[in-house]
């Protein structure tokens, strides 16, 4: 037996189940349901559910609901976020006039000033993490860590002579790093239009004074988003092999990921007679004709050492 119980903002759907307990004013047999116990004769309530599993808000932005949504430490407010009144008034409604209405004036002044203790450049710097995140299709976990860091690196006074943009950036790519997405600087520079030096010697910076722990990247994760952005795409049954290149070949140390990755694809493209060139395959990656050219002599050697010990190559 079901029965579906509406309330103004939700369904609950409720089942009764077997109760092995009497009622204790007329020994009834007990129900149980998905939210209380109930008696089936006289209908008294033996036990309930007093849990509420569902959010306190309705709406992305928080609204509809008792508390709001859970609190995000990028738009957290000041510990004291009273102000002082700029209409002039006084507690009882009266106007301030002569001397005191300019003493006010200089009151709030220097409460505003101390209030804003850098939350002018904080708030800068969360809404450029906010719009490259969204640019970027970047997790909001990833996003969070990326402000985190720009928290910690004001704390340590890290901030003096430095653009906040260009610091912003590089704390949410020092989070993309640690947390091992594929995201490069190249895609940050695009981004946010900053110059790739200064992005790096930013980057360099918080990794060592915050001791960041970046994850190292396999160049497999650049496969899908170059072949896809080469024209015309690459297949794949391309990009499989191309995998499979690069899991068998050992000397990656030192070398740039996108460039193997794109190496690979070029090396692989040819050997199916396939009619792309250097130029579309580095535009796709972002890197240099002389990397894919570099890194395709060292596939090469690499393939004829297979050859000669008698390994066949699956591409």
């Amino acid at each position: 037996m079901s029965k579906n119980e509406q309330g103004p903002n939700c369904t609950v759907q409720i089942k009764q189940i077997k109760y092995s307990e009497q009622c204790n004013l007329c020994k009834g047999k007990l129900v149980a349901t998905d939210v209380d116990v109930v008696c089936s004769k006289c209908g008294i309530v033996a036990d309930e559910k007093i849990v509420d599993s569902s959010r306190d808000f309705e709406n992305k932005d928080g609204s509809g609901g008792r508390v709001g949504p859970p609190t995000n430490h990028m738009w957290k407010l000041n510990e004291n976020s009273s102000v002082i009144s700029q209409t002039g008034k006084d507690a009882s409604g009266h106007m301030i006039t002569g001397e005191n209405r300019a003493l006010v004036r200089r009151i709030s002044l220097w409460d505003k000033r101390a209030k804003s203790n850098g939350a002018r450049t904080r708030n800068k710097a969360n809404s450029e993490i906010t719009r490259m995140s969204e640019i970027l299709h970047i997790p909001e976990q990833v996003k969070q860590r990326g402000a985190e860091i720009y928290r910690e690196c004001e704390k340590r006074k890290m901030l003096a002579g430095r653009a906040t943009p260009v610091f912003s950036a590089a704390c949410l790519y020092a989070s993309c790093r640690e947390n091992g997405l594929n995201k490069t600087l190249t895609d940050f520079m695009e981004t946010s239009f900053i110059r790739r030096n200064d992005l790096g010697s930013y980057y360099r910076i918080i990794v060592q004074e915050l001791d960041i722990k970046p994850k190292v990247m396999s160049p497999t994760s650049y496969l899908s988003r170059i072949a896809t952005n080469t024209v015309p795409p690459l297949s794949v049954a391309i990009q499989k092999q191309a995998m499979e290149l690069l899991e068998s070949y050992k000397d990656k140390a030192g070398k740039d990921p996108v460039g193997l990755a794109a190496a690979a694809l070029y090396y692989v493209a040819k050997l199916k007679n396939l009619n792309h060139s250097q130029r579309v395959i580095c535009m796709a990656a972002g890197i240099t004709e002389v990397t894919i050219r570099n890194r395709v002599d060292d596939f090469r050697g690499f393939d004829q050492a297979r050859c000669v010990k008698g390994v066949n190559s699956s591409w």
